[in-house]
């Protein structure tokens, strides 16, 4: 996730390497929403009847052979947020405040108020709810609305992500950014210690109070997978001190007793075991391959100058891949199976053509919006700053 420049800041001092694409963090986030799109298409489309998926698919296409991990692929939603702990602490790092809220809001919008548009326009065909329904939760899915429910189930991780990146917007905002580290490290011990009193037999209740929407949106639940990305750049930036060494042990505890949680509850929603071992093995593979592609970015960079910008075509779609995949995915994969197409093929059919449109999406559809959504802005910032009405939020 790029920071978009709107002119001359003051921010931090730039890293030497600051230039450089991650090409492994793009392709692991590309491969987390793989894992996102397989739980939606070969698995809740079949197991979950009331599930959006299921709606959109029709006639069940079971794939049971897939389930040891599709079954576990909602996985990959921790793993974006450890992604997006390291990214957005590396982008912040280099930006001010106005330049690091501008980026947030060209990052976000023009995708959402596209692929939702789609996703409406494909549920009034296709969705059986009134079409009065259908269309509060979309002007609920435009206005980033916090709470459920939405035109597609998925953006219920956006409004986590928001109140992270407005968390990081006050430190810039209030010239603290060098506090990052340590509010973030509190954000994840206190996430992770909920988590590990869970654990307990003292308050049997708790896993399910610190998984509501309000304990979601205050980072509680997931707070201390955000923090290991953000100490995980620290780590990069200052070296692995004991400290950030112990922080990271403390919130990878609450990472893998939060997904033990999820485990669990997905368990009994498909009726399938609730062990979380598969879910910890791909967590762990993911954690390993996450520290060894930060490890080898400069090398891989230096080694490979071409890949670069295609992993970064991958790490750009892979946002709208995940707010379309269920409406695009799941309709191409009831279209085959009507066509004759045996399960199979079906599938593969539907992850390709979500994987098609979610590129059409990043490389032609979003540059525009996003380049007019910026004028707008810039034409507010200007006028914001003539009058003086505003002296932060746009203009900082």
């Amino acid at each position: 996730m790029s920071i978009v420049q709107t002119g001359s800041e003051i921010s931090a001092a730039p890293r030497p390497h600051a230039s450089r694409p991650l090409i492994g963090l793009d392709l692991l986030r590309f491969g987390a929403a793989c894992l996102v799109v397989l739980y939606h298409l070969a698995c809740t489309a079949w197991m979950v009847p009331s599930s959006e998926a299921a709606t959109l698919v029709g006639q069940p296409i079971p794939f049971p052979i897939l389930l040891p991990v599709s079954s576990q692929g909602w996985v990959g939603v921790p793993m974006f947020f450890v992604i997006s702990g390291y990214v957005i602490a590396y982008s912040a790092s280099q930006a001010s405040a106005s330049r690091f809220l501008t980026g947030r809001i060209l990052r976000l919008v023009p995708g959402i108020w596209f692929c939702a548009t789609v996703s409406f326009g494909l549920a009034l065909l296709f969705d059986p709810e009134a079409t009065r329904v259908l269309f509060e939760r979309y002007v609920r899915t435009l206005v980033l609305f916090p709470v459920p429910r939405w035109i597609d189930g998925v953006y219920w991780t956006l409004g986590i992500e928001i109140m992270f990146y407005g968390l990081v917007y006050a430190l810039l905002f209030l010239n603290r950014f060098e506090r990052l580290e340590p509010v973030i490290l509190a954000v994840g011990v206190i996430s992770a210690l909920a988590w590990c009193l869970a654990a307990t037999p003292f308050w049997p209740d708790l896993d399910r109070i610190i998984s509501t929407r309000i304990a979601k949106l205050a980072l509680i639940t997931h707070g201390c997978h955000f923090a290991i990305g953000v100490l995980l750049w620290s780590a990069v930036r200052n070296g692995l001190t004991a400290l950030r060494l112990a922080g990271l042990a403390v919130c990878l505890t609450g990472g893998f007793l939060q997904i033990r949680y999820d485990a669990g509850f997905v368990g009994v929603l498909l009726g399938l075991d609730r062990s979380p071992a598969m879910a910890w093995f791909l967590y762990a593979v993911f954690m390993a391959l996450f520290c060894l592609s930060i490890r080898a970015n400069t090398a891989l960079t230096d080694a490979f100058p071409g890949l670069g910008r295609r992993f970064r075509d991958l790490g750009l779609a892979t946002y709208p891949l995940y707010l379309l995949h269920t409406f695009v995915g799941a309709l191409a994969m009831r279209f085959l199976a009507v066509s004759g197409l045996p399960p199979a093929a079906s599938l593969t059919g539907g992850i390709l053509t979500a994987v098609t449109a979610s590129l059409l999406v990043s490389q032609r559809i979003e540059p525009p919006l996003r380049a007019g959504l910026g004028r707008a802005l810039h034409s507010v910032g200007t006028r914001l700053r003539r009058s003086g009405a505003a002296p932060g939020a746009l203009t900082r």
